[in-house]
């Protein structure tokens, strides 16, 4: 990917002499890097990232298209690298970590689009799926993003860092690790029900789930046997979902496409890239508080 990514700015600067003539010669031969905003486009082309159209979505806000490999596996992709500052994770307790997204240029981005009404979504889950963590965190003016991660229990956790820049979306990743013994616990079963903090949700789903095929997702939310009429607004939406492959955390992409607010329905356009196991996130919004449950599902 770098030898691809030099080969192509070396044939932009040529590009730029023939061009210019003798004074574009000169300016390439002074200074052969070409701004940052020019040197992302050049690496998002070596990733695949091509010139599709965005499409309205909830709200009427934007859906922007992600770089191909943007799935969280990874800590470089398409010119950005995910660096994470050293920190001391401590089971049962939580940490102050800082990252930067760093540029093509070496230097770090401080230019991030806002998405959902966040620079940033981080998205801290252990390794067995367990603690799941929906943060967002502050950007300082050097370039630093800052969060308190919890680490309730030892073992290896992943953050996935969910941003726009330059019109791109993209999700990096990396791993954090909180010593001692830790034991996994196992995938919970298929359902299409569960509860957290005294509320029931039930999903709505296609019969069979295929693997690259998008499919619509209803959450249906009651309280005590009846429909929850008051949701509330949660990043722009009545709902966030949020889809992890099995067993490597791989992320997908989750748009909402609309609610039933009377029956406390939440609807999302959903593609599951790869198949087999996922862990399906779903956070939403009443009196002020973002209750989260689990389901696991799976694509064939």
């Amino acid at each position: 990917m770098l030898t691809s990514t030099a080969s192509r700015l070396a044939a932009f600067a040529a590009g730029l002499a023939l061009l210019g003539g003798g004074a574009a010669a000169v300016g390439a031969a002074t200074d052969a890097t070409p701004p940052f905003q020019d040197c992302l486009k050049v690496a998002a082309a070596d990733a695949g990232f091509g010139t599709e159209k965005m499409m309205a979505g909830e709200g009427g806000e934007p859906m922007i298209e992600p770089v191909p490999g943007a799935d969280g596996t990874h800590d470089v992709l398409a010119g950005l690298s995910l660096t994470p500052r050293p920190a001391g994770f401590t089971a049962g307790g939580t940490t102050n970590w800082r990252f930067r997204i760093v540029g093509c240029d070496g230097e770090p981005v401080r230019d991030f689009e806002p998405e959902q009404g966040k620079l940033l979504h981080l998205i801290v889950v252990r390794t067995d799926f367990t603690g799941y963590q929906h943060l967002h965190p502050r950007l300082s003016p050097d370039g630093t993003f800052s969060v308190e991660v919890a680490t309730r229990r030892p073992g290896r956790y992943r953050a996935l860092a969910d941003f726009v820049v330059d019109g791109r979306k993209y999700v990096l990743g990396t791993t954090l690790t909180a010593p001692g013994r830790a034991a996994q616990a196992p995938l919970p079963p298929a359902a299409l029900h569960a509860s957290s903090d005294g509320y029931d949700v039930e999903l709505q789903r296609p019969a069979e789930l295929k693997a690259g095929e998008e499919a619509q997702l209803t959450f249906r939310v009651t309280r005590r046997g009846r429909p929850v009429t008051d949701l509330q607004p949660y990043l722009g939406a009545y709902g966030h979902l949020v889809a992890l492959h099995a067993p490597e955390l791989a992320y997908s992409h989750v748009h909402p496409s609309g609610e039933d607010r009377t029956s406390g329905a939440i609807t999302f356009d959903t593609e599951l890239h790869e198949r087999g196991a996922y862990r399906l996130f779903l956070q939403f919004q009443t009196h002020g508080s973002v209750h989260t449950v689990a389901f696991t599902q799976t694509a064939s």
